[in-house]
């Protein structure tokens, strides 16, 4: 039996952070809450990729692909780490992608 921790975000591009060796890519997702008066409204979650995949960073600098707004669906692990700082252990969760698709790309002027 294979126990693992996976994830699928649908979302826009919000921006991405380019390193040596890793991406970060922050995407927006939806997510319908009630507001405080019981109307249900449309609320944007960030969240932050990390992508260390040299084939999937070529993608994403492709200017049309990795553009601010443009639709992905992402999928990979989530994977929980801690770091030492200040004499504080630090715990993290982090989404490491595997792969992503282009859903919609941004139109020129939008």
């Amino acid at each position: 039996m294979i126990n693992n921790a996976k994830f699928q975000i649908i979302g826009r591009i919000g921006k991405i952070t380019k390193h040596d060796k890793v991406t970060h890519i922050s995407v927006a997702s939806d997510r319908q809450v009630k507001d405080d008066n019981g109307k249900w409204t449309t609320e944007a979650i960030w969240n932050s990729v990390t992508v260390f995949s040299e084939s999937m960073r070529k993608r994403l600098n492709n200017d049309k692909v990795g553009r601010k707004g443009t639709k992905l669906i992402l999928e990979g692990t989530i994977q929980s780490n801690s770091y030492q700082k200040d004499g504080k252990t630090n715990y993290t969760v982090d989404l490491i992608a595997f792969d992503f698709d282009v859903l919609e790309f941004v139109k020129d002027g939008e």
